[in-house]
C-alpha cells in the first residue's frame, strides 16, 4: 500500500453517536462534497481566471486549506460531524489514490472518503469488492477529467459492476457524478465526456440499484432550463448543493429544491473553495425560502447523507454484509 499503510474496515465510518439537535429535530451535519487538492491542482485552477470568476471560487487563501488536518479543524469549529472526500484518478492510479484517501481517515475522526474507479482500469471488479469490504459503499466519478463517456459500453459495464457487486450491501451503493457542464470551454474536455442531466437521468433509469448523486445540483454552469427539464426526479436520484449557491440564482435553486424534494438534497460545500459556516447559512436561507420546515432542513444538512452512507438515525454504523466478492 502507498506509504506502507494497509486500510482496514475500521477506516470506514465512525461508530460513535453523532446525533445533535437542530430546530428541535435530532440531526447530523454532514458535508457530502469535500476535496483534498494538491498544490498543482490549485495552480491549474488559478491559471484560468475566467473560470474562477464564473464559479466564484475562493482561490486566494485556498492554499491554507489543502491538508486533511485543515478540513478536520474546520469541521470541529463548525459542528460538522463528517466530511466526505471525493477522489478521482486515471486508470493506473485508482488503487493508489483510493489508499491515499483512506489513509487520511485513520486518525481524523470527522473525515471519511468514498472511492473512485475508471472504466479502463485493470482489476475493476476486484477494486469495487475491495472498497466495499472496507466498509465504503460508494464512488466518485468525474468523466470530463477522467476522460470517458459514462454511456459508452465501458462506462456502462463499470456501473453495472458497481450495482451488481453492491447488491449484497445493507446500504445501496452510491455514485457521485461531477456535473461541470462547461468543462469543454475551460478545460478543453470532449463533449462526450461531460456528464449532462440527460445522461444522469438515463443512468438513474438503467441502474435502480445505485443511488445516483448529482454534484452541484445537477449542472455546474449549465443551462438552468436544461437541468430543470432533463434531470427527472427519481427514487434513486439525489443532488448536492456544492457550489450551487454561487452559480444558480436563488429562484432557480428554490425551484430545484421543490422539484426534487427535501429528502433528495444533500448539503455539500466543495471544500476547499467554500467554507462550512458561510455555505450552511446560504443553504439554510434558501431551504427556508423553498418552504422547507425544520425537519426537512435537518434532512438536507445531514440525515439524507447519513441514510445514503448507511448510518442509522442515531449516528451508529449499520452492520454491513462483508460477503461481496467478485462473481
Amino acid at each position: 500500500m502507498e506509504g506502507g499503510y494497509a486500510p482496514t474496515k475500521s477506516n470506514a465510518w465512525p461508530s460513535s453517536a453523532l446525533s445533535k439537535w437542530y430546530d428541535g429535530y435530532s440531526h447530523m451535519f454532514i458535508d457530502s462534497h469535500s476535496h483534498i487538492f494538491t498544490d498543482r491542482i490549485v495552480k491549474n485552477v488559478r491559471s484560468r481566471p475566467d473560470m474562477v470568476y464564473a464559479l466564484k471560487l475562493n482561490t486566494e487563501d485556498a492554499w491554507e486549506r489543502l491538508s486533511p488536518i485543515a478540513l478536520q479543524e474546520s469541521a470541529e469549529s463548525n459542528g460538522v460531524d463528517l466530511c466526505v472526500l471525493l477522489p478521482t484518478a486515471s486508470p493506473d492510479r485508482v488503487r493508489a489514490e483510493n489508499d491515499r484517501f483512506i489513509g487520511w481517515t485513520r486518525d481524523l475522526t470527522r473525515i471519511r472518503t468514498l472511492g473512485t474507479l475508471h472504466p479502463a482500469m485493470e482489476g475493476l471488479r476486484d477494486e469495487i469488492s475491495r472498497i466495499y469490504d472496507l466498509g465504503i459503499n460508494g464512488f466518485k466519478l468525474s468523466s470530463f477529467s477522467q476522460r470517458f463517456d459514462l454511456l459508452s459500453p465501458e462506462g456502462e459495464s463499470m456501473l453495472a459492476a458497481v450495482e451488481d457487486l453492491g447488491s449484497c450491501l445493507d446500504a445501496r451503493p452510491i455514485v457521485v457524478f461531477d456535473t461541470f457542464m462547461a468543462a469543454d470551454v475551460y478545460f478543453g474536455a470532449a463533449r462526450e465526456h461531460i456528464t449532462t442531466p440527460a445522461k444522469l437521468t438515463e443512468i438513474t433509469r438503467r441502474h435502480p440499484g445505485i443511488n445516483v448523486v448529482c454534484a452541484h445540483m445537477g449542472g455546474l454552469l449549465g443551462d438552468f432550463d436544461e437541468v430543470r427539464r432533463d434531470l427527472v426526479p427519481a427514487e434513486n436520484l439525489y443532488l448536492d448543493t456544492s457550489n450551487a449557491t454561487h452559480t444558480f440564482t436563488e429562484d432557480q435553486l428554490v425551484v430545484l429544491f421543490r422539484v426534487h424534494g427535501a429528502s433528495h438534497i444533500l448539503f455539500g460545500t466543495d471544500w476547499p473553495w467554500f467554507l462550512h459556516g458561510a455555505e450552511k447559512e446560504k443553504v439554510l436561507s434558501l431551504l427556508s425560502k423553498a418552504g422547507f420546515n425544520g425537519q426537512e432542513q435537518a434532512a438536507v444538512l445531514g440525515e439524507n447523507a447519513a441514510r445514503l452512507l448507511g448510518l442509522c438515525d442515531t449516528g451508529h454504523v449499520q452492520e454491513r454484509k462483508m460477503s461481496c466478492v467478485a462473481r
